[in-house]
């Protein structure tokens, strides 16, 4: 169901979005700086970080009535599925997963926001009587 609120600005969404991907990857950073022990002991806050901001981003592209918002949850879905099952392994000590996992969260948060979701948007039809919108991507 895509709701679109009329006091919704693409633009300004666009930029929180652009800025919350930009905190996590410094927070990914910051994590992949840390030695060995304080990594393992920071690793769970940064999957609380992501956690937060994935449901910070769904509410504001909901609000937008974005198209796309399926497809990303079903995205979030995985990535937070694959930090949740990593994690007891990673808070046992194992450093070395724990590093790569860090590796790939930095690269998929350093995709842009709408990767991938064009296939998604084009081939899927509206709901009746919805009207969902694509963000234009000037604005990204």
């Amino acid at each position: 169901m895509h709701f679109h609120h009329p006091d919704a600005d693409p633009r300004t969404a666009c930029a929180a979005l652009r800025t919350s991907r930009a905190r996590l990857r410094a927070i990914v950073a910051a994590l992949q700086a840390q030695p060995d022990e304080v990594f393992i002991q920071d690793f769970p806050a940064v999957v609380a970080a992501v956690e937060a901001d994935f449901r910070r981003e769904e509410a504001l592209l909901e609000r937008l009535g974005d198209a796309a918002l399926h497809p990303r949850r079903a995205d979030y879905a995985v990535l937070l599925c694959a930090l949740h099952r990593t994690l007891p392994q990673i808070e046992s000590g194992d450093v070395g997963l724990g590093r790569q996992v860090a590796d790939a969260l930095e690269a998929v948060l350093s995709l842009p926001w709408d990767a991938g979701t064009q296939v998604a948007v084009t081939r899927r039809a509206p709901l009746p009587g919805t009207q969902p919108q694509r963000v234009p991507a000037q604005l990204h």
